[in-house]
């Protein structure tokens, strides 16, 4: 309904990475992962690049963020050049963000590790699970109320704001209105009931136990039912903005740094390859005076947003020693797992006979419509017909051999010719935070969130 009213839709958006460290850093700097170097060994952004909050602050605009994402802290750096930055697990907000959480908490929920009703698997050695873990992801309502808020306070300046919710991040927690507008009893009872924690969808992934397609289908309706809540917190937002006069004003986008694996292909989560589960993702962009409404079917990528806001904005183009594409401004856009994360100390420690390697292959990916090309650093190509098969079930990579042969061509070329990351240009204050160490409240986010090795 807000797209509609003069708003494009560009309905293949491509994320640059499939989680949250470097994808935030292009969406940030309009650089892919090796040029910004923020990647799974090195979970820092670099104090020396331009971020589209500095640009914009330069210029006069106020900045403001709010983060429901502990990786958007200061461990990362990934804010710099937000004036004002808020956090839904430390400050003024918390309280307010942990009791928005435990509002939706249903007694009869046994499904994630932050409900009521869930216990932690015993059938493993090593270090223990903790019983439950505080949340304050399901923030929505309190960010918009927070922002709405800052916005009345900023005495007419133009702003810059970015507001990160994590309503459908894993643990996915949705209000029982939000279940009950997308889904039946039986599937929601299944879903209260079926166990989607991260040791047992991580066990799940390596071939110890699975899911029936019944309990699939519960999970991915609970995933829609975060969807609803974000909605509703999202269409409040707007709403306050028009409220105020200013929202026609106001360039808007929705979107979105990486996708998810609900069970397709056996996988959960993020972070695990490039198909389209994890890299294809929403993009809405709305500014009556400078966006034609629509939709638009050519690969774009939100790392190509850097340019975009600025040109929006009337910002001149700062030389950054590199192309600063906009979106649109190229047929083909790419994405890329350069270092994926480990797996869960705890699946480690129940199951020694697993493969230490089998998470370390590296992808990259180039979109040109209606084809993707995906490549993996063990010598294997895949390519599909996006418009054709969107869901990537059949491999052309033979069939197809010379599409294949020009695509993987261009995508060795771009690798070959893009900026490279220096670490040498790295100051003394560039150095990653350690959340077991900085902030025992940020330790706890991220572990609920699935990252429990995040030790730089």
């Amino acid at each position: 309904e807000f797209a509609a009213r003069r708003g494009v839709v560009y309905t293949r958006a491509t994320a640059p990475e499939t989680w949250t460290l470097p994808s935030h850093a292009s969406l940030f700097t309009g650089l892919y992962g090796p040029s910004h170097g923020a990647n799974a060994s090195w979970r820092w952004l670099d104090e020396h690049h331009l971020t589209l909050a500095e640009q914009l602050s330069a210029r006069g605009y106020r900045t403001f963020a709010f983060s429901a994402n502990p990786y958007l802290s200061p461990v990362s750096n990934l804010l710099q050049g937000f004036d004002t930055v808020r956090y839904s697990w430390r400050g003024d907000e918390a309280e307010r963000c942990a009791r928005a959480t435990h509002a939706k908490l249903l007694p009869d929920d046994r499904s994630v590790e932050i409900a009521p009703g869930w216990t932690p698997p015993t059938d493993h050695e090593g270090e223990g699970w903790p019983e439950h873990l505080t949340a304050y992801k399901d923030a929505g309502p309190v960010i918009g109320a927070s922002f709405l808020e800052w916005v009345d306070e900023r005495e007419g300046a133009p702003f810059f704001a970015y507001l990160n919710f994590l309503e459908a991040h894993h643990p996915r927690i949705p209000s029982a209105e939000a279940r009950a507008a997308v889904s039946d009893p039986a599937t929601i009872a299944r879903g209260l009931a079926t166990d989607a924690s991260l040791f047992r969808i991580m066990a799940a992934m390596e071939g110890k136990g699975s899911f029936t397609p019944e309990e699939l289908a519960a999970i991915a309706a609970t995933y829609d039912a975060t969807l609803w809540d974000l909605d509703r917190a999202t269409a409040a937002i707007l709403d306050g903005l028009e409220a105020r006069g200013l929202l026609d004003d106001t360039i808007v986008v929705i979107t979105s740094d990486h996708g998810e694996n609900l069970g397709e292909r056996g996988m959960f989560d993020h972070r695990w390859d490039l198909h389209q589960t994890l890299v294809h993702v929403p993009l809405v962009i709305r500014y009556p005076r400078g966006v034609p409404a629509g939709r638009a079917a050519e690969p774009v990528s939100t790392g190509h947003l850097y340019g975009t806001l600025l040109a929006l904005a009337g910002v001149p183009a700062p030389d950054l020693g590199y192309p600063l594409p906009e979106l649109g401004a190229s047929k083909v856009v790419f994405s890329e797992l350069e270092a994926p994360t480990p797996r869960l100390p705890e699946i480690r420690a129940a199951f020694p006979d697993l493969k230490g390697d089998r998470w370390q292959v590296r992808f990259q990916a180039i979109f040109e419509r209606p084809w993707k090309l995906l490549r993996a650093s063990d010598g294997r190509s895949e390519l599909y017909d996006l418009d054709a098969d969107p869901a990537e079930r059949v491999d052309l990579a033979l069939d197809r051999g010379e599409i294949a042969g020009s695509l993987r061509e261009a995508l060795i070329r771009w690798d070959r010719e893009r900026p490279r990351y220096d670490p040498s240009l790295r100051s003394a204050s560039d150095r990653p935070g350690n959340p077991l160490r900085v902030d025992p409240s940020l330790r706890d986010q991220l572990r609920q969130l699935g990252y429990t090795e995040e030790t730089p």
